[in-house]
């Protein structure tokens, strides 16, 4: 029998029907867009109920499958490693910015599924420009991948970011966002008769909180191009909104909407300098770099590919789940020794029953310099309740900003069953304690090992 998926109000107001999607007419390998904003956490979002200007991304979610319970990791590269490779971070991260060289990601399996792959955006996993080919990238155009970032080694105006093996040239108008989408609309004319996999990890809306070409001061005050304010913040979402937007206009004009499935996430929550006020009169501060729900809690939609839209799914999703995801969309296997995690939820966005995920674990240490951090904590959730390694228990339901941890045995029945149950789970895993050496070694190999460069003016 065909599962349902659950439909739940959209933010923006108003019931959606239930919608019983039907099986895909024709059997084919889609295409896949993985647009990653940087830092942007869900309430950034109109159709999360955030005050934002997202038109575009709003639409993305009417005309698809908008999730309530996704969740990454607290900080950006620990995100990545682990959805680009599908694996816990404690089997497999070993430092910040850096991505161990014997590991595979899906680049990896779209090549193996026939597919053209191309990274675009934010890099920041290993200072060579040899390693998007390593990790199964054919074309890249990418900030922060040959060179350190300083203050003339911004993403933003005047942007230093290499393309597919040159540096390119740069003025005080170009801007960074520009470069990229426009190398993802030339990447798809030229790959539209050919299944394509392209991963985009924004830099938008990552600090510095600087002007984009739409704020009212961009040709008037040149220094708000790179001098850092919060009140440039709202600028720079409805920017990331506008590039979403420009994505998928150029997939609707080259007639690829239907067959390209189109997954838009945060990789992390948004910076705790930034407040945003919701619809409904809360304020949530950003909690990037924490593990609550302000941390690790971001926006994922996922349309086109013929998916029937509309629908709103409160199914759990963690970052090891996308991976599976997109293997399973491009019909090709996980090699077993990979030793993956995640579960697929393809199924879920086709409407079928599937393996629905029944928990979310977390092992955070952003090992920054290859040294423990004092911001280590490890969880394991489900919708309604969170148990860390070090006891510490919270019902999010009434506590989403985790200041009531609940003594063992004090909670109500529903509690003491689902902390006996979060506990069972998290002894599974391998023991550890903040303040531990890294379990993973950096791994580089012969020829890719890191050779951060400085940008001086006569690299150009």
């Amino acid at each position: 029998m065909r599962g349902k998926v659950l439909i739940l109000p959209l933010a923006a107001g108003g019931f959606v029907p239930v919608l019983h999607a039907a099986q895909p007419a024709e059997v084919r390998k889609p295409n896949i867009v993985f647009i990653l904003a940087d830092d942007m956490g869900y309430e950034c979002v109109g159709a999360y109920g955030g005050t934002y200007r997202t038109p575009r991304i709003d639409i993305l979610a009417q005309e698809g499958i908008l999730f309530e319970h996704a969740y990454s990791q607290p900080l950006s590269t620990p995100s990545r490693v682990q959805l680009m490779t599908g694996r816990y971070n404690h089997k497999n991260y070993s430092e910040f910015g850096f991505l161990n060289q014997d590991q595979h990601t899906f680049a990896e399996l779209a090549h193996e599924a026939g597919y053209r792959t191309a990274i675009v955006g934010k890099w920041q996993l290993g200072a060579n420009s040899a390693l998007p080919a390593h990790f199964g990238f054919d074309n890249y155009c990418l900030w922060q991948l040959s060179y350190k970032r300083t203050k003339e080694a911004e993403r933003y105006a005047k942007p230093l970011i290499e393309a597919d093996g040159r540096l390119l040239e740069r003025t005080a108008d170009d801007y960074g966002p520009d470069i990229f989408v426009e190398y993802i609309e030339r990447f798809i004319d030229k790959n539209r008769e050919q299944p394509f996999l392209l991963y985009y990890p924004m830099v938008l809306v990552h600090d510095p909180f600087v002007s984009t070409p739409d704020s009212r001061d961009w040709e008037t005050n040149p220094e708000g191009r790179v001098v850092s304010d919060t009140t440039y913040f709202r600028d720079m979402v409805a920017y990331c909104d506008r590039i979403v937007g420009r994505i998928v206009d150029k997939l609707k004009a080259a007639g690829l909407y239907d067959s390209t499935l189109i997954i838009f996430a945060g990789d992390n929550g948004t910076n705790v300098k930034i407040f945003t006020p919701m619809r409904d009169g809360h304020v949530v501060q950003g909690g990037k770099g924490t593990t609550t729900d302000a941390g690790t809690r971001v926006p994922l939609i996922v349309a086109g590919g013929g998916l029937e839209g509309g629908r709103v799914c409160d199914d759990l999703v963690d970052f090891t789940d996308f991976l599976p995801t997109m293997a399973e969309a491009m019909k090709v296997s996980i090699p077993q020794e990979w030793d993956t995690d995640g579960v697929s939820f393809l199924p879920r966005l086709e409407g079928r029953k599937g393996q629905k995920r029944k928990w979310v674990f977390c092992h955070y240490d952003p090992l920054t310099g290859g040294k423990p951090h004092r911001t280590a904590r490890r969880f394991i959730r489900n919708r309604t309740f969170k148990l860390y390694s070090t006891g510490e228990f919270y019902d999010l339901s009434r506590d989403v900003l985790e200041r009531y941890d609940i003594p063992r045995g004090k909670g109500s029945a529903e509690a003491e069953r689902a902390r006996r149950k979060l506990q069972r789970l998290l002894d599974q895993f391998p023991a550890w304690e903040r303040g531990d050496a890294p379990a993973v070694k950096k791994v580089s190999l012969p020829g890719l090992e890191p050779r951060p460069l400085v940008w001086h003016e006569e690299d150009l």
